[in-house]
């Protein structure tokens, strides 16, 4: 059946009819090669049992007929094969079909008259059963097209049973009688054969709607999907900027001198801010991982620099809770993506620290076998065993600890779960009411000889930054004063420029080189500007791009570190003070020579 080569989409009733007549014309030639083969073939097997019992001439005769009709058949069947369902002239084909089915019913009906030899009931009847076998074979073979069946088997069985109602005796007559009666069951076979066709044409036809009504909606679905991912990829970064600019001024404004009363103000609306900034990077990694957005970048690197980035980063959280946090110290190598193994482990210590009362932390790691498992501990109120499959979920929140300001929108885990699923990492949970719980993820184990031979640099936030001179490259005037604002009250000079063009003409009466370039990544024009600006002074300055786009997974450009949108003030100015570190390290065995 050809009908996978139909476009059945919004066929009307008229439509529908004509398609299933022709797939029963179809069906009648596809048949069609059974009938002519097995007729020439028991035509052949009949003349050689009555070769000796009848005239030749008259034997052949017939024979030739068979084989003649035969032939005729299958050139016509050659023809069908390549003609289409929605051809016009199909129904020529049919009645051809039909024309044929009738000839060849003649032909053996006229057989069953003329290979009737007289005196012998034996041969007589092998000729009505080879008659009659056919006719039955028909019911079957012909059955898709009803008119194809009767215009072969009424020739066929009232000829074939003609000689034996015209001899006086009982026997043949009652013999005759029976042939006729076989025509009416045969018919009755032949009928329920091509209803169960047409049934089964029907529902492989409704299969078929609802393939294509599926294939709508999956095609739908995906449309919306990648408007989705669309929307998200243009919104993104016109969201995270508003967000970006006020976090600088709201630690602009922290960092200034100001009463207890608006201290406090201020403390709460950085709170405000922060879970704000969390809910919005939760619901776009659960809309990027969903919409495959994310691409894993594996790579073989040491956890002692991820430990130290999360020890910096929630140490200060912990202790404001009043909760210890440890962090162990390891040289193990792991095989993954780095920024996502990192994602998960943060969402699992931030998640430790949210659910916990009293006590404290413990980040760690431990060989087993060929994994590597990378455990974050707690003290917190335990997960009862019901609910430590539903905590994966979307949208589960356990009770919050005591003094948690702030319960999130319980998707941290759902996205460790995602994430985990996309590395190909396995997750593991332990955990008893009361006394405390034990999240891990296993890894694959790194060769040390393939880790990065760059040793990691020591985070710190301790750095003076005062003095240093800082050129901050971004097309939003609101971010380029709220940088101004943050890095001035660390005691930074600042240039801000909306592009490298404009930065150069600030430049001209500058009298020294920059000690960091600060610049938007909007494409790769942004290290373009990078380029041109450490061209203009002939020496690399260290540089760092803030990024808004998270619609096509992190960009990875190599020479140049990235954070972002909306950042942590506290991790700016810790990668400020490393990049800048490391920049001073690097001078003096310079200025030593």
């Amino acid at each position: 059946m050809r009908t996978r080569d139909v476009e059945f989409r919004g066929l009307s009733p008229t439509e529908r009819t004509a398609l299933i007549r022709s797939e029963r014309i179809r069906a009648q030639y596809r048949n069609m090669p059974s009938a002519f083969i097995g007729s020439a073939l028991i035509a052949s097997i009949v003349a050689a049992m009555l070769y000796e019992k009848l005239r030749a001439d008259v034997l052949i005769a017939w024979l030739a007929t068979v084989y003649v009709l035969s032939v005729a058949r299958f050139l016509i069947w050659q023809a069908f094969k390549h003609v289409s369902p929605y051809d016009s002239d199909i129904a020529r084909w049919g009645q051809l079909a039909v024309l044929m089915a009738g000839l060849s019913g003649l032909v053996w009906g006229i057989g069953g008259m003329v290979l009737h030899v007289p005196g012998s009931l034996s041969h007589q009847l092998f000729v009505l059963l080879a008659t009659t076998g056919l006719g039955f074979t028909s019911s079957y073979l012909a059955a898709p097209m009803m008119a194809a069946f009767l215009a072969y088997a009424v020739p066929s069985f009232l000829l074939s049973a003609f000689p034996f109602l015209l001899d006086a005796d009982r026997l043949h007559v009652a013999v005759g009688i029976c042939t006729l009666l076989l025509l009416p069951l045969a018919a009755h076979f032949a009928s329920r054969v091509c209803r169960g066709f047409l049934d089964s044409l029907n529902v492989r036809l409704q299969n078929l709607d609802l393939v294509v009504e599926l294939r709508d909606e999956k095609e739908a679905a995906e449309r919306a999907n990648a408007a989705k991912s669309r929307f998200l990829a243009v919104a993104s970064h016109d969201l995270r900027q508003p967000l970006h600019a006020l976090g600088l001024f709201v630690q602009a404004l922290q960092e200034s001198a100001i009463a207890t009363h608006e201290r406090q103000l201020v403390s709460n609306i950085r709170r405000s801010l922060d879970a704000m900034e969390e809910l919005f990077d939760a619901l776009l990694d659960i809309s990027r991982l969903d919409s495959g957005a994310v691409r894993p970048r594996i790579e073989t690197f040491r956890l002692a620099s991820m430990f130290d980035r999360l020890r910096i980063e929630f140490g200060p959280v912990a202790a404001q809770r009043e909760l210890t946090l440890s962090v162990m110290k390891t040289s193990i190598c792991v095989r993954s993506d780095p920024s996502l193994l990192e994602r998960i482990v943060r969402n699992l210590v931030s998640n430790a620290v949210r659910y916990t009362d009293h006590g404290g932390l413990l980040l760690g790691c431990r060989r087993v076998g060929e994994q590597v498992r990378i455990e974050v501990w707690d003290t917190g109120r335990g997960i009862a065993p019901a609910d430590q499959t539903e905590v994966f979920r979307e949208f589960v929140q356990l009770q919050a600890g005591v003094g948690a300001e702030h319960k999130g929108l319980g998707l941290g885990l759902a996205i460790v779960d995602r994430l985990a699923m996309l590395l190909g990492h396995t997750l593991q949970l332990r955990s008893t009411p009361g006394k405390g719980s034990v999240f891990g993820v296993s890894v694959p184990r790194g060769r040390a000889v393939d880790c990065s031979a760059n040793t990691a640099v020591e985070f710190t936030s301790a750095f003076d930054l005062t003095g240093m001179l800082i050129l901050v490259i971004d097309a939003q005037p609101a971010v380029c004063q709220a940088m101004e604002a943050l890095l001035g009250k660390w005691n930074c000079e600042v240039i801000s420029a909306r592009s490298g063009a404009e930065m150069q003409g600030r430049l001209a009466a500058v009298r020294r080189v920059p000690d960091l370039i600060i610049s938007d990544y909007r494409s790769p024009e942004s290290c373009t500007d990078v380029e041109m600006l450490r061209t203009e002074f002939n020496t690399q300055i260290p540089a760092l791009l803030l990024t808004g786009d998270t619609a096509g997974g992190e960009p990875q450009i190599e020479g140049f570190p990235i954070l972002r949108k909306p950042l942590n003030p506290a991790r700016l100015r810790t990668l400020i003070a490393n990049l800048l570190r490391l920049e001073e390290t690097q001078e003096r065995p310079r200025r030593a020579s």
